[in-house]
């Protein structure tokens, strides 16, 4: 019976990725600051409208870790800058029924600093998730860096982390994980301006940043398809002809 709820559920997932809308269904949680970031959704969405078919809704979802709805969103963002409470037994179980069904979890920590409290709380929490697949960097060779643009490394609002963390589970990423205020670069104010300058690579760090962000929405959405052999021959010429490293080569 599990197994068959399992499968009507990522049955449910594929339905969802193929239809092309995408909400930003963000992850809430007790202690910590779950609502960090919030000016970033609406910049996001209309800049993946600009540039993909994606249908990207400008208002959130909010979700806890036990809402009902948690298996209706194939792809949620997790954001923080302080150490938060413990999840309980339920809801730690309902995580890993939602990784089981082919969920992915995108977390990026607000502080841009290495080790800080919301990461530990995070390695904490996911470690009873996966008990034996702590997070871990991910390969430059991984189809992230790769989904929509040819990226030559890894930033953010700050550049604390020259890499991304992650765990797999089943050949795909299950969760991904920023320590570099990935999100932040997208925030702007009334008047239109950034909020958040970039360190020390200034604008051309932000739209790095930007661009990742757009990777790592897409590899959510359509997974490690440009891995396959009938893309690969293309993506290495197109790398060539703009004179960029292949992902994996010299990073």
């Amino acid at each position: 019976m599990r197994k068959i709820i399992l499968a009507f559920i990522a049955l449910s997932f594929v339905s969802l990725l193929f239809s092309n809308n995408l909400y930003f269904a963000r992850l809430k949680y007790e202690g910590g600051n779950w609502d960090s970031q919030n000016l970033a959704w609406g910049e996001l969405a209309d800049f993946l409208v600009g540039i993909s078919n994606v249908r990207a809704v400008r208002e959130p979802v909010i979700l806890t870790a036990d809402s009902p709805e948690l298996f209706n969103y194939p792809v949620i963002f997790m954001t923080g800058d302080s150490a938060f409470a413990e999840w309980n037994h339920a809801q730690i179980e309902r995580l890993k029924r939602y990784f089981d069904a082919g969920g992915i979890i995108v977390i990026d920590d607000c502080t841009g600093l290495k080790d800080s409290g919301f990461s530990k709380s995070v390695k904490r929490e996911f470690a009873k998730i996966f008990p034996n697949d702590p997070l871990s960097r991910i390969k430059d060779s991984n189809a992230v860096f790769i989904s929509f643009f040819l990226l030559p490394g890894v930033c953010g609002a700050r550049q604390s982390v020259p890499y991304l963390e992650g765990v797999e589970k089943s050949g795909q990423l299950a969760v991904i994980f920023s320590a570099n205020d990935l999100f932040g670069v997208w925030e702007k104010d009334k008047l239109g301006n950034w909020l958040k300058e970039c360190r020390p690579g200034g604008e051309t760090q932000r739209l790095e940043a930007q661009k990742l962000s757009v990777n790592i929405i897409m590899y959510a959405m359509v997974g490690t398809y440009k891995l396959d052999a009938i893309h690969t021959d293309y993506i290495s010429q197109k790398m060539k002809a703009l004179n960029m490293k292949i992902p994996g080569q010299g990073r």
